[in-house]
C-alpha cells in the first residue's frame, strides 16, 4: 500500500565515501576539451590540482585559498566570460562543500563549454552523495528541518535524480504541508525513473500527486493524475481505482464513479481493508447505501475492529432502514444487520455514546422495546464519555488520539482506561494506559496513544478493569 503520510523506511545510507573524490589522492584533468586561456586560470589550477594531492589539511586550505583567489582575480580582469574560470570555480566550491556555489558556477561553465557537460555531471554527483547521506543521517536522527536543508543543497547540485525531492516531498507531506509535499513529488515525476533504482520513488510520486488534489478538494486534477498513473503505471491498481472513484465522484460524475466502484469490489480480495472502507466512504456519500454496506462488511472481514469502519456500517444499515421505497423484509434484515455492526462497536468502543445511540437505534427499529430502554438507561449513567477522534498507523506502530469528556456538572472521577491494540486476527500485540484522572465540572482532557508493534491495524479499550 502507498503510504503518504507515514515517513517510513528512509534510505540507508548510499553507500559512497563521504568524502568525495579530492580526498582519495590524484588530481582529475578535464575530461573535456577546455581551454584555460589566461595565466590566473593556469594559477588557479596549479593551486587545485595541488589541494587535490596534499593530505595535510591546513596547507591544502592555503591552496584552495590561493586558488579562490586567482580564478576571482581572474574574473575582475576581464574573463568572466570564459567558461574555464566557472568551471574550475565550480571544482573549489565542490572541494569547499559549497554546493550552492558549484551550482551556479557549473551551470555558467556549461552554457559557455556544453561539451563538459559530462564531466560536469561528475563533479555534481560526487557533490550529491555526502550531501545525501548527511541528510538521511538527519532523517534517521528526526532532525527532519536540518534533512530539508540538505535535500535542497542535493537537489540543486544534481537535479537528475529524483531522491532529494522524493525525500522532501516525504518529509512536507508528514508535516501536513500539502502544497510543497505536491510540487515536490511533481518534481519527482518530472526528473522521471531514467535510474531504475529510483523506479519506485516515480510511480509512487505519480500516485501520491492524485492522492493529494483529492486532499486538496480538486478533483479535476486529481482525476488526471490518477488516469495518468493507471495509464503509465498499472491500469489495475486497487488504490488508484479507489482514488480515482472517489475524485470522480467528487466532480459529479456519479455514474462513473458508481461503476468504477462496482469493479473495484468485485476484486475486493486484492484490496487492503483501507481500500475498501474508502470505497464505502465515498458509495455512502454517493447515497448507495447498500453498495456502501457491502463495502463496509468486505473491509471488516480483513480487520474486524475497526473503529470507523464499524461506525460507518451501522450508519449506512440505517440509512437503508429509512429508505421509504425498501420492503419491510429487507428493512427487517437491515436493521438485524445494523445491530450486529452496533453490538462490534460497543465491544471496541464502550464509553461512546454515539456508539450505544446507534445500539439503540437498532434494537428500536426492530420493535426490541426493553433493549432499547436498556442501552438508553446505561448511556445517561455515564459520567464521563470517551471520543476516539483520530487512529491509524505510524511508523513502527499505531496511533489513537482522543478526548475524555466529563459529562456532568460537577467534577468527576475517571478511571484507568486501558487500549490494546490489535493485528488483522484479533490478536493484542501492545497495550497503553491512560492513566486515572479527576475532570473538572463538564471539562475535556485530550490523550494520545501509540503502541508499538508491526501490522498493527486497529485498537480498542476497556475502562474501569
Amino acid at each position: 500500500m502507498k503510504n503518504l503520510l507515514v515517513l517510513a523506511g528512509v534510505a540507508t545510507a548510499l553507500g559512497i565515501g563521504s568524502t568525495g573524490a579530492f580526498a582519495q589522492g590524484g588530481y582529475r584533468a578535464p575530461q573535456c576539451d577546455l581551454k584555460t586561456g589566461h595565466f590566473l586560470v593556469n594559477s588557479g589550477v596549479v593551486y587545485i590540482k595541488g589541494a587535490s594531492e596534499e593530505s595535510d589539511r591546513v596547507k591544502r586550505d592555503r591552496m584552495l585559498s590561493d586558488a579562490r583567489r586567482n580564478l576571482t582575480d581572474a574574473l575582475r580582469l576581464g574573463q568572466e566570460n570564459n567558461p574555464a574560470v566557472w568551471y574550475y570555480l565550480g571544482r573549489y566550491y565542490v572541494m569547499t562543500n559549497d554546493l550552492v556555489g558549484a551550482d551556479s558556477a557549473f551551470d555558467r561553465a556549461e552554457a559557455g563549454v556544453p561539451d563538459c557537460a559530462e564531466d560536469i555531471k561528475y563533479y555534481r554527483q560526487i557533490s550529491w552523495v555526502p550531501t545525501m547521506n548527511m541528510a538521511v543521517d538527519s532523517m534517521r536522527a528526526g532532525a527532519h528541518d536540518g534533512a530539508l536543508v540538505l535535500l535542497r543543497q542535493a537537489y540543486a547540485i544534481f537535479p537528475e535524480d529524483n531522491l532529494a525531492p522524493y525525500y522532501m516531498a516525504r518529509i512536507y507531506g508528514n508535516q501536513g504541508d500539502l502544497d510543497s509535499a505536491l510540487h515536490y513529488f511533481k518534481d519527482v515525476v518530472r526528473v522521471g525513473d531514467a535510474d531504475t533504482s529510483r523506479t519506485e520513488n516515480y510511480e509512487t510520486s505519480m500516485f501520491n500527486v492524485g492522492l493529494i488534489f483529492a486532499m486538496l478538494e480538486e478533483p479535476d486534477s486529481s482525476i488526471a493524475w490518477y488516469e495518468r498513473y493507471r495509464g503509465e503505471i498499472d491500469p489495475d491498481d486497487p488504490q488508484a481505482l479507489t482514488g480515482l472513484a472517489a475524485a470522480l465522484d467528487k466532480a459529479g460524475q456519479t455514474e462513473r464513479a458508481v461503476l468504477l466502484y462496482d469493479s473495484i469490489m468485485m476484486r475486493a480480495d486484492e484490496l487492503d481493508a483501507l481500500s475498501l472502507f474508502k470505497t464505502g466512504e465515498s458509495l455512502f456519500l454517493a447515497e448507495e447505501f447498500t453498495k456502501s454496506a457491502v463495502a463496509f462488511e468486505l473491509g471488516l472481514e480483513k480487520n474486524a475492529y475497526f473503529r470507523p469502519a464499524l461506525y460507518n456500517l451501522a450508519n449506512a444499515y440505517l440509512a437503508i432502514c429509512n429508505d421509504e421505497e425498501i420492503t419491510e423484509e429487507a428493512r427487517d434484515s437491515a436493521a438485524n444487520s445494523m445491530e450486529v455492526a452496533a453490538r462490534q462497536l460497543v465491544n471496541v468502543d464502550p464509553l461512546s455514546t454515539e456508539a450505544l445511540n446507534l445500539l439503540a437505534a437498532a434494537f428500536q427499529l426492530q420493535s426490541m422495546d426493553d433493549s432499547t430502554l436498556a442501552v438508553l438507561e446505561r448511556r445517561e449513567a455515564m459520567v464521563f464519555e470517551i471520543s476516539v477522534d483520530l487512529q491509524q498507523a505510524v511508523d513502527g506502530g499505531y496511533m489513537v488520539q482522543g478526548r475524555v469528556i466529563n459529562l456532568k456538572a460537577e467534577a468527576s472521577a475517571v478511571p484507568e482506561v486501558v487500549f490494546e491494540f490489535l493485528d488483522a486476527d484479533g490478536n493484542v500485540i501492545a497495550t497503553e494506559v491512560l492513566q486515572a484522572a479527576t475532570l473538572d465540572p463538564e471539562a475535556t482532557s485530550t490523550f494520545s496513544l501509540t503502541g508499538a508493534g508491526e501490522d498493527l491495524v486497529a485498537a480498542r479499550y476497556r475502562a474501569g478493569v
